[in-house]
C-alpha cells in the first residue's frame, strides 16, 4: 500500500492497475480504490488450479524486461552496445536459469564467438555474465520488492539462501543484507561495474510501465518461472514446503554408450616442433611427459607423445570419479541425511531412539554451509520444527552402509596429519578437518589460548602448544593417537599473535555425532541416552528396527531430512579448487549406491567398470587406488583421460562438467593465476603431488577450434612452479601461440 501511495504522489497523472489472484468479491480489494488504484484485474484460474499464469506471468516478464532496460541504459557507452545488450538479456532471463548455449543463441553467436565478443567489450566469460544477471535481478527483489533472501533465492533458482549469499559475496563482495540496505540493483551494479555510476533510464514510457507493474499485488520474485499464457502453471509451494524436498526417485542405470572412435594420427608439423622444443629443452628433457591433443570436432590427433604410457596423474584422478558419478548417479542426484524416530511421538516426546542414517554427504561444510556446525544446527532446527523436544532414548548414527576406514589406501604416512589428506565416512562434517585458532599469550611464560571446531567428544583435543618469543615462527601440528582416540596439537605460536591451522580429524564420524548431540541440546532437544555409532548391518536400533534397514522399518517415523545441493554443484566444488575430501566421499558414495558398500574397494570397482564398459577405456590404461589422486599408486594414460573428456563432452550434462573445471582468473580455482590470456577459453583439471604435475581439459584455440588435451609429467625433481610453466607453454602452443 505504501508503494502505491508513493507512486501516486510521484506520478499523479498515470493510471495504476493492480492484479490480484484472490477470490472475486473479497472485501480487501476495495482498499485499493481508496489509495488511488484506478482498476483491479482479477484472474480467473481454470477449475482445480491456482492462478499463477496468464496476467501474473505477463507482469513478471514485463517487470524483468523493464529492469533489464535500466541496466542496458546504464552500461551503454561503457561496455559497448553488444556488452550492454548481453548483460540486459542475462537480467531479463535470469529467472529462467539459461545456460551458455541458450545465451549464445539469443545473442546470435556461437558459444566461442560469444566469449570473444564479451571479452572485446570488457566483460567476463558468458557463464559469469549469466551469474551477474541473476544477482542484478536479486538486488531488485531484495530491495525494491522487499523480498526475503529465502524468497529471492528460490525465485531465482538457487538451491538455498546460503547459495545466493555465497554467489553475491563472491561476485560483489557484499552480503544480501548489505544489498538490501544499500539500494538493491544499483548497489550490485556499482560493485560489478565499478568504474562508473549506473544511469537511470529517462524514458517516460518506462516510468509509466514501472509504476504500473510495481503496484501489482505480487511482484516477480514471489513466484517461480512460469510458462507463457495460456498454459496453466502449478501453484508455488510456500517456504516451509520448499524446505522439505520431495523424495528422490531411484537413479536408473544410463543406457550404454558407444566409446569414442580411435583418433587417427596426422603428420608432425609446426605444432609438433613447437611442443617438442619446449619438452626437449633442459632440464625438462630429463622428465617423463605424456601428451595427447585432439581436435574435438573431428577427433584428429594434433599432437601425441607417450599417449599410451601410464603416468601418476595426481589430481587428474578426480576426472575419473566425477565423470563416473555424473553418469551413474546423474547431475541432479542429492544426498539425503535423514533422522528417524524408532518409537512413538506424543506431546513433543519421542519415546525411543533418534537415528541418523548416514549417506556420506560431502556438503556439510564450506562452501555449502558457513561451517559444519551450521549444517548440524539446521538439522537440529528441523527436529524442533517436527515438534520433537525430548528423546527418551539415544542419538544413534547408522553408519552401516559404509566401512569405518579413515585412511585412503596406499597413502603415505607423512600425509595423514595434513588437511589435504583428511577423510570422512558415512556421517562427517567440515571436510573431516579440525579448524584450530591459536592466540599467543602476551609473554612466552604463559600458555596460549586455543579454540577449535567442530567441538566433538570431551577431551578429544589435547594441546601441547606453547607461546614463543615475538620474533619466533608460528607452527602448529596435529598427531592423532588411535589407542586413546586423542588428537594432540603440538608446536608454538608467537607471543601476541593469532594463527589458524587445519589438521585431519582421523575420527570424523564419532566427532560429528558428538557435535550433533551437543547442538541438539543447545537447540532445545533433550536426548536422555547420549549418543553412539553403529557400524554393522543388522544391529538392533530399537523397536524392531535394524541398522541399514531404517527406511523399511514399520516402527520408524521420519523426523527430519537435510538434502544436499545437486551433484553438479558438488562436482564443481571438487574440480575447480581440487578438493580431495569431497572426491574421496564421492568415490565411496559410488560404492554405497552402485556397489555393495561405501568403501574404497567397492567405489574403485564401480569407477573402473564404468570407464571400461561405457567410455571404452582400455583396462590396461588404468590403475585406480583412490578418488582424489593423492595416492602415488594411481596410474592413467593421456589417451584414457582424453577419451573420458570426449565422452563427457558428448553427454547432456557435458557443459556443466566442463564449466566445473578450473578456469584462468576464476577466484578460488587452481588456474586462477595461470594463463590469464586464455580466460574463457581454457577449462582444465590441474594436478600436483611430489614430482608430478598434470593438466587435462578443453581449450579453444586462437583459430576457434576446440581441442581436448591431456598433459601428464612425472619424475621432475624440480619445483612444481617451474614444471607448471613448461606445461603452460605447451598449452599456449596448442592454442596457436608460438613460443
Amino acid at each position: 500500500m505504501a508503494e502505491i501511495r508513493r507512486i501516486r504522489q510521484a506520478h499523479p497523472g498515470i493510471a495504476i492497475v493492480a492484479h490480484a489472484d484472490v477470490a472475486r468479491g473479497d472485501p480487501e480489494l476495495f482498499r485499493f480504490g481508496r489509495i488511488g488504484v484506478g482498476g483491479i484485474v482479477l484472474a480467473r484460474p481454470p477449475v482445480g488450479h491456482a492462478d499463477h499464469g496468464g496476467i501474473r506471468h505477463a507482469v513478471e516478464r514485463a517487470l524483468c524486461f523493464a529492469r533489464a532496460e535500466r541496466v542496458r541504459s546504464a552500461l551503454q557507452g561503457r561496455h559497448g552496445a553488444f556488452g550492454a545488450d548481453a548483460v540486459a538479456w542475462a537480467v531479463e532471463h535470469a529467472r529462467e536459469a539459461p545456460d551458455v548455449a541458450a545465451f549464445a543463441a539469443a545473442m546470435g553467436r556461437s558459444r566461442r564467438a560469444l566469449g570473444v565478443a564479451l571479452r572485446a567489450d570488457g566483460l567476463p566469460e558468458a557463464r559469469r555474465v549469466l551469474v551477474w544477471g541473476r544477482l542484478l535481478l536479486a538486488g531488485a527483489c531484495l530491495a525494491r520488492d522487499h523480498k526475503t533472501v529465502e524468497e529471492t533465492a528460490y525465485a531465482l533458482g538457487y538451491s538455498s539462501a546460503n547459495a545466493l549469499g555465497r554467489a553475491m559475496k563472491r561476485e560483489t563482495g557484499h552480503t544480501p543484507s548489505e544489498v538490501t540496505s544499500h539500494g538493491g540493483t544499483a548497489f550490485v551494479q556499482s560493485a560489478l561495474f565499478p568504474r562508473r555510476r549506473a544511469r537511470r533510464h529517462r524514458s517516460g514510457e518506462w516510468k509509466v510501465l514501472a509504476a504500473l507493474l510495481l503496484a501489482a499485488a505480487h511482484a516477480s520474485c514471489a513466484t517461480s518461472s512460469a510458462a507463457p499464457a495460456p498454459v496453466p502453471v502449478h501453484p508455488v509451494e510456500n517456504p516451509a514446503q520448499r524446505r522439505a524436498p520431495a523424495p528422490i526417485p531411484p537413479v536408473a542405470s544410463p543406457p550404454p554408450r558407444r566409446a569414442p572412435a580411435p583418433v587417427p594420427t596426422t603428420p608432425r608439423g609446426a605444432l609438433s616442433r613447437d611442443v617438442d622444443r619446449i619438452l626437449d629443452t633442459p632440464p625438462f628433457d630429463q622428465m617423463h611427459f605424456g601428451v595427447l591433443a585432439v581436435d574435438a570436432a573431428t577427433g584428429r590427433t594434433l599432437y601425441e607423445r607417450n599417449a599410451r604410457r601410464k603416468f601418476v596423474p595426481a589430481s587428474n584422478e578426480k576426472l575419473l570419479v566425477t565423470s563416473a558419478a555424473l553418469a551413474l548417479l546423474g547431475p541432479d542426484y542429492r544426498y539425503r541425511t535423514a533422522l528417524w524416530g524408532t518409537g512413538t511421538e506424543e506431546d513433543g516426546v519421542l519415546d525411543g531412539n533418534l537415528v541418523l542414517v548416514g549417506t556420506g554427504d560431502p556438503t556439510l561444510c564450506r562452501p555449502f554451509w558457513p561451517s559444519g556446525e551450521d549444517a548440524l544446527a539446521a538439522l537440529a532446527d528441523s527436529v524442533l520444527g517436527a515438534g520433537v523436544r525430548h528423546v527418551t532414548g539415544a542419538l544413534v548414527v547408522d553408519a552401516s552402509a559404509w566401512d569405518s576406514t579413515s585412511v585412503g589406501p596406499t597413502w603415505e604416512a607423512e600425509d595423514l596429519g595434513a588437511a589435504y589428506a583428511a577423510t570422512g565416512g558415512a556421517f562427517a562434517i567440515d571436510d573431516g578437518v579440525l579448524h584450530v585458532r591459536a592466540l599467543g599469550a602476551p609473554t612466552p611464560a604463559q600458555a596460549p589460548t586455543l579454540t577449535w571446531s567442530p567441538t566433538g567428544t570431551a577431551g578429544f583435543v589435547v594441546s601441547q602448544v606453547v607461546t614463543a618469543p615475538a620474533d619466533s615462527t608460528t607452527r602448529i601440528r596435529g598427531a592423532y593417537l588411535p589407542e586413546s582416540r586423542r588428537l594432540v596439537l603440538e608446536g608454538q605460536v608467537r607471543a601476541g599473535a593469532t594463527d589458524t591451522t587445519s589438521v585431519a580429524l582421523r575420527d570424523p564420524v564419532r566427532q560429528a555425532t558428538a557435535a550433533l548431540h551437543r547442538i541438539l541440546g543447545e537447540q532445545g532437544v533433550e536426548v536422555d541416552g547420549g549418543w553412539s555409532v553403529v557400524w554393522d548391518p543388522g544391529v538392533s536400533l530399537g523397536r524392531g528396527c535394524a541398522a541399514n534397514e531404517m527406511s523399511s522399518c514399520p516402527a520408524a517415523t521420519l523426523v527430519a531430512t537435510l538434502v544436499s545441493p545437486p551433484l553438479s554443484d558438488i562436482v564443481q566444488a571438487i574440480l575447480a579448487p581440487s578438493q580431495n575430501w569431497m572426491a574421496e566421499q564421492l568415490i565411496r558414495t559410488l560404492g554405497a549406491v552402485r556397489g555393495a558398500r561405501g568403501s574404497w574397494p567397492e567405489g574403485i570397482k564401480v569407477v573402473k567398470q564404468f570407464l571400461q564398459d561405457d567410455v571404452g577405456v582400455d583396462s590396461l590404461d588404468l590403475v585406480v587406488r583412490d578418488g582424489s589422486g593423492l595416492s602415488s599408486s594411481d596410474l592413467v594414460t593421456p589417451r584414457a583421460l582424453v577419451s573420458i573428456l570426449r565422452y563427457m563432452e558428448a553427454q547432456p550434462y557435458g557443459e556443466r562438467f566442463r564449466d566445473a573445471l578450473a578456469q584462468p582468473s576464476e577466484e578460488g580455482a587452481t588456474l586462477e593465476d595461470r594463463l590469464p590470456e586464455l580466460e574463457g577459453r581454457l577449462f582444465a583439471k590441474t594436478g600436483t603431488i611430489s614430482n608430478v604435475n598434470s593438466l587435462s581439459g578443453y581449450l579453444v584455440g586462437d583459430d576457434g577450434r576446440e581441442i581436448v588435451f591431456s598433459i601428464l609429467s612425472n619424475g621432475s625433481g624440480l619445483p612444481s612452479a617451474r614444471v607448471r610453466d613448461a606445461i603452460d607453454d605447451v598449452v599456449r602452443a596448442l592454442a596457436g601461440r608460438r613460443p
